[in-house]
């Protein structure tokens, strides 16, 4: 069985079945993904992509790998920014409905097919609640990533004021699962 690097995450069964589950989940919803992202977050992950992309400052032409890289959305925004991305997803169906011009790999991301050191870069987009152990993948990515290269792991929180973390629960727990 698979270890967990905290609690497990709402409406995720234990370490031993989530893999099995996600891959699930996200083959059944692969056709709809984009729109359910897009309504689900107002639009703004768009944005937040486009900023984790910057983040990377990276010389133009560098090789980046896109963890769980979904239907390609962040592979889409590392090539606008310059970059040559490649990614990875264990979800045949995320993949089969890529929209992406990069090349993209049925791969588990706890277990790259990619040598020490092979990429500049890594990014990873709302899919670390979905890892069955992030210390893992950290380790993974700490492998993969050259020596002096970069990393950005876009992910959403819970706002920290009482109201806005009031109207966040009640959208994210009742009205997002409708939308799903």
């Amino acid at each position: 069985a698979a270890r967990v690097s905290g609690p497990a995450s709402p409406g995720l069964p234990d370490p031993s079945e989530k893999a099995r589950v996600v891959r699930g989940m996200f083959d059944r919803i692969s056709d709809r993904y984009d729109l359910v992202n897009r309504v689900m977050t107002l639009g703004m992950d768009v944005g937040w992509r486009r900023r984790a992309v910057g983040e990377l400052r990276l010389p133009g032409d560098a090789l980046v790998a896109d963890l769980a890289c979904g239907t390609g959305d962040l592979c889409n925004e590392l090539v606008a920014g310059g970059y040559r991305a490649i990614g990875f997803d264990f979800s045949h169906g995320m993949l089969r409905n890529a929209r992406t011009e990069a090349p993209v790999v049925e791969a588990d991301v706890l277990r790259l097919p990619l040598a020490d050191g092979r990429v500049d870069g890594v990014t990873c987009g709302f899919a670390l609640r979905n890892v069955t152990d992030l210390i893992e993948l950290f380790a993974e990515t700490a492998r993969v990533v050259r020596p002096g290269g970069r990393v950005a792991l876009l992910e959403t929180s819970e706002p920290d004021g009482r109201v806005l973390r009031a109207g966040h629960a009640l959208y994210f727990r009742r009205i997002v699962p409708l939308i799903g």
